[in-house]
């Protein structure tokens, strides 16, 4: 397992960019990390639909010099509930309308080839919302994120690029019951693996252990019972143990500390650059206890 730090950590307001990826992964390599992950503001949208292979030549021309790499991504995609880069979390694959949906696989596609240029082997995603001030069921709404992830996961599998839905609570794979069930239903699917995310549901570390076999990537950031960020003090998540039953399972991907400063659920108070340090210092010492021969 190796460290990392997402360029979105970094200057962004979700679908925002108030500093460009260039000065982002300048901040991550000066923070001494040598994997990071983009996504949100920090891709030329457009051109990646264009052009993937002109998409990733931009980005190898920042990452390279600084001997950065990719180690995820994220992809969304702008529909119809979308206005002025508000309503991001309508941002998702699970929009009623099947051509829309239709639209946002051609967009899927060539995100997995601008993917594969830059040498990031998976990509994170929202499961989707689950649309129901707009009158659809959750099974309705469940039916259409297993097609498109089925899709997903067949196309991108065949140009190895895993497809890695992060659970959250507004999605559709939000709780530990529907993601293990959508990983049953879609043989090969992933999950960017955040336990954050599952700490105001009132679960244990054990519980979301369970998750650990179909980790693709792992996010890191300190919660509690009424946060899904927090300050290192406040938190109540053990990363030692965590990064011990990470290591006894044999998870060999990276683990990204994953603070941010976004208007989502309270994740905008406190200083990025101190946390993600004060974690850093602590999953350092935890690797090197456990992710060694002989220790899992």
């Amino acid at each position: 397992m190796e460290l990392g730090i997402p360029c979105w950590s970094f200057g962004i307001q979700h679908l925002r960019g108030y500093l460009p990826l260039a000065g982002a992964a300048q901040i991550v390599k000066a923070l001494g990390f040598h994997n990071t992950a983009i996504g949100w503001a920090h891709i030329d949208w457009p051109l990646v639909r264009q052009d993937p292979v002109k998409a990733a030549d931009d980005v190898r021309r920042i990452m390279d010099p600084l001997e950065l790499k990719v180690d995820d991504s994220f992809i969304w995609f702008r529909n119809k509930f979308v206005d002025e880069l508000k309503n991001e979390l309508k941002c998702t694959l699970t929009q009623p309308d099947q051509a829309a949906r239709d639209d946002n696989f051609e967009m899927f596609k060539s995100f997995t080839r601008f993917c594969q240029e830059i040498g990031c082997p998976g990509i994170t995603l929202s499961s989707g919302i689950k649309y129901k001030e707009e009158g659809f069921t959750f099974e309705q709404v469940y039916a259409i994120a297993r097609e498109e992830l089925r899709r997903m996961v067949d196309y991108a599998g065949e140009r190895g690029v895993e497809v890695r839905p992060e659970p959250h609570s507004e999605s559709i794979m939000g709780t530990l019951a529907t993601c293990k069930q959508m990983l049953a239903d879609v043989p090969g699917l992933k999950v960017s693996l955040d336990y954050s995310h599952f700490m105001p549901q009132g679960h244990s570390i054990e519980d979301v252990h369970a998750l650990i076999p179909y980790a693709g990537h792992v996010h890191a950031r300190q919660a509690n019972r009424q946060r899904l960020q927090c300050r290192y003090e406040e938190g109540i998540l053990d990363f030692e143990a965590i990064v011990k039953e990470l290591a006894r399972q044999g998870y060999t991907g990276n683990i990204a500390l994953e603070y941010v400063c976004v208007n989502y659920r309270g994740c905008n108070d406190i200083d990025v650059i101190t946390e993600s340090l004060r974690l850093k210092e602590d999953l350092v010492r935890y690797l090197d206890l456990y992710d060694k021969p002989g220790t899992h």
